[in-house]
C-alpha cells in the first residue's frame, strides 16, 4: 500500500488527540518512527495489514489514507526488459 497524503494522516491523528507514539502502540506491531516516516512521506509504502490497523485506529476507511501500490504485470516487465535491457 502507498500513503496518499502524509499530512492527512497527521491531521486525523491529531484530531483524535493521539501522539505518534500512542497511534503506534494502538496499531502494534508498529513504532513511533514508522508513524513519523509515514506522516512526512519519508516512507511511502507499507503493508496492507499495517495500513488497515492504522486506518482502523483512526476510525477511517483505509482508502481515505492509503492506496494500492501499482504493480507491474509480467507482460509489461518482459516488454520493459526487451526494450531497455533492464528488469523491472
Amino acid at each position: 500500500m502507498r500513503v496518499r497524503e502524509g499530512a492527512a494522516l497527521r491531521r486525523r491523528r491529531e484530531r483524535l488527540g493521539l501522539t505518534q507514539r500512542e497511534l503506534a502502540f494502538l496499531a502494534r506491531p508498529c513504532s513511533q518512527t514508522t508513524i513519523y516516516l509515514l506522516e512526512t512521506r519519508k516512507m511511502t509504502t507499507l503493508t496492507e495489514e499495517l495500513a488497515m490497523r492504522i486506518a482502523r485506529r483512526l476510525d477511517v476507511p483505509v482508502e481515505s489514507l492509503f492506496e494500492d501500490r501499482p504493480t507491474v504485470s509480467a507482460d509489461r516487465a518482459a516488454t520493459d526488459h526487451r526494450v531497455t535491457g533492464r528488469r523491472a
